[in-house]
This record gives structure tokens, sequence and C-alpha cells, in this order.
């Protein structure tokens, strides 16, 4: 398959630590999708992961085991189910889907305990902390985090809102009793930008009062 990857000898300016190669397909386990990517998001952890800080990420990878020497990067996605693993119950090939970037091992008890999986000692984010991620003509996902495409919603929109709305969300209202309110004031420091805006509407949604913080005119627009 083709795929933006970075390697370690080109890790700098984005623009030219990703560049276009083939590469095989991943091998899926018992509970891995195999989504052939119709739209990609871009986050800030790829120009992370481009310039090799605050960690890198392939010598982090490797140092756990795994044997590839490059990174294909991408935590949002839009597509459709191309293969799954043997064990895999929740989605079926041909499906639209959205993928979710919380991943983590599927024996971690600290999550079949019922605890928050985002703090779980194996937790990691797909496409940054794991390889396999959306810049690429297929992605290696786990079957929860594959979820259903809102059908009114173009590819390109689908693979733009998951990262940065789960994120706003759990800031929002993931931390019960301090949770967003109806009537409240919020500001947004930073509106423009993906988490700001997907903040602007989850507080508009709550019945609360955004109030956004921006760098200059030109980026009002976007709030």
């Amino acid at each position: 398959m083709l795929a933006q990857l970075i390697r370690a000898e080109r890790f700098g300016e984005p623009r030219d630590a990703f560049k276009e190669e083939a590469v095989r397909i991943p091998e899926l386990g018992p509970r891995d999708v195999l989504v052939y990517v119709m739209a990609a998001g871009v986050n800030y952890n790829n120009v992370w992961a481009a310039m090799g800080i605050p960690i890198d990420v392939i010598k982090t990878r490797m140092k756990k085991g795994e044997k590839e020497d490059f990174h294909i990067g991408g935590s949002d996605a839009s597509g459709v189910v191309w293969a799954t693993g043997k064990d895999v119950t929740n989605v079926k090939v041909g499906d639209e889907v959205v993928v979710h970037c919380g991943m983590w091992e599927p024996d971690d008890a600290f999550v079949l305990a019922g605890k928050d999986p985002m703090l779980g000692p194996t937790q990691r984010i797909w496409g940054y902390e794991s390889n396999w991620g959306s810049f690429a003509q297929y992605t290696k996902v786990q079957d929860h985090m594959c979820l259903p495409k809102p059908p009114h919603l173009t590819w390109e929109e689908a693979a733009a809102y998951m990262l940065v709305g789960a994120t706003a969300y759990r800031m929002l209202h993931g931390w019960p009793p301090n949770v967003l309110r109806p009537g409240e004031p919020l500001l947004i420091w930073g509106g423009a930008g993906g988490l700001g805006s997907m903040a602007i509407q989850i507080a508009a949604a709550a019945g609360a009062r955004p109030v956004a913080v921006v760098s200059g005119d030109s980026k009002n627009e976007f709030c």
C-alpha cells in the first residue's frame, strides 16, 4: 500500500519528514480491523512526530519490540471496513466508519474493571504512539475504535471531528460533578482551532455561553 510516512533520518519540518512510500499492508490480530481510508484528519501530534520531539515515536515503539523503522501518522479517519480479525463482532466488511484514537491492550485489567480507559496503563494514541495511522491507503485499528459514520457527513467532514470533538467533550463533561452547565460562561482560548471550534459547539449545545479568544480578526469566521 502507499503511505505518507516518516523515517528518523528525515525528522524535521513535516513537509520534508513525510514522504510517500510503498509498504506492506499490516497483519491483523484477532480483534484488529483493517480500514480502507477515504479521508484522514490532520492533528498537531504528527507535527511532533515529524520533528521527533518531544519524543522519537519510532525509537519508542522499537524499544517495546515493534520492528517497523518508520512511522505512519494520522489519528483521525473515515473509511470502509476492508478486513477484520477473527474475533471482531461489532463491524463487518463494507461498513462505513469513523475511527476514534484511543487504543489499549484487550487484556488491560484496568479497562476490564470498567475504569476510564484513557487513564489505563496500556492506553496509547493511535497514529502517534502507535504505527499504522490514517495517512495511508489502509489503517490498522482495534475493533472498539470503529464507530458508525454519520450518513449526512461527507468523508472529509467525518474524518475531521473525532479527536478534537472527543477531547473537548471530555474536558467539558467528563469530570462530574465539575461539568459545564446551562447558562455558565466558558472561556475558550484559541477558538479557531479544531479543539476550540468543537468546544464552542459543545458548549452551545449544552446551553452554556461560550466566549472565544483568537489571535486576530481573520480567524473570527472559524468560531
